[in-house]
């Protein structure tokens, strides 16, 4: 993926002054057209535009949008982390709001070989999760990524858990320590920086392994 060097507010303007020259004549077809077609473009301002655009429509979404988005996640159009939560949190978390039962083929994206699809799993549920909905989905999501490898998917849990935190701080706590070892250092950074220092001290503490926790010991002694 290639940039031009435009900063976002000025690819937000070009966008703004591309809508108002076509919403007078254009509906969902052409918005999903045109983004398709930009999606394929190397340059990650064009991908940016086309996104934008096409959020703009949302009233008019039908269910089968989320083919699109998986096809351009899969053949790896966005193939970088700012296209993917762009298009996660502009596109996909409208969608599960609109259509619930898509929840699930979300959840399902977290087994997929591609990292664009499994960081989308879990960044497509960062607004819905703010709110205090689909936490199961979330929290099952966060779970089945532990092992993963990647560091974009250990924060991209990370910052879904930490949304999490908004509507259920208690939950998340209960889960993190439950959990423990299995989390990667990362996720759970990531997970309690809105939590108190004390408090995430003792969750960073109670999170180690038995023997990172041995090796602090040794250490301190």
């Amino acid at each position: 993926m290639s940039i031009y060097g435009v900063a976002t507010p000025e690819v937000s303007g070009i966008e703004r002054g591309l809508y108002q020259l076509v919403h007078k004549e254009w509906d969902y077809a052409d918005a999903v057209a045109f983004c398709d077609l930009l999606m394929r473009d190397r340059y990650i301002e064009s991908k940016s535009i086309g996104v934008m655009l096409l959020a703009r429509y949302r009233r008019q979404y039908p269910e089968a949008l989320l083919r699109h988005v998986k096809g351009w996640l899969a053949r790896n159009f966005c193939d970088n982390w700012a296209v993917t939560d762009q298009l996660s949190t502009q596109i996909v978390s409208t969608l599960i709001d609109k259509f619930p039962r898509l929840a699930d083929t979300m959840e399902s994206w977290s087994t997929s070989s591609s990292l664009w699809l499994r960081r989308a799993s879990a960044v497509s549920f960062v607004k819905p999760a703010g709110k205090g909905r689909s936490l199961e989905h979330a929290y099952r999501i966060a779970t089945v990524l532990q092992p993963d490898s990647h560091d974009l998917i250990h924060k991209a849990c990370g910052w879904l858990l930490r949304e999490a935190d908004k509507s259920d701080a208690v939950q998340l706590e209960r889960y993190l320590l439950e959990h423990g070892p299995a989390i990667p250092r990362t996720t759970v950074r990531y997970a309690i920086e809105r939590f108190p220092e004390s408090k995430r001290q003792r969750i960073l503490q109670e999170t180690r392994s038995a023997e990172a926790r041995s090796s602090i010991q040794v250490s301190k002694g």
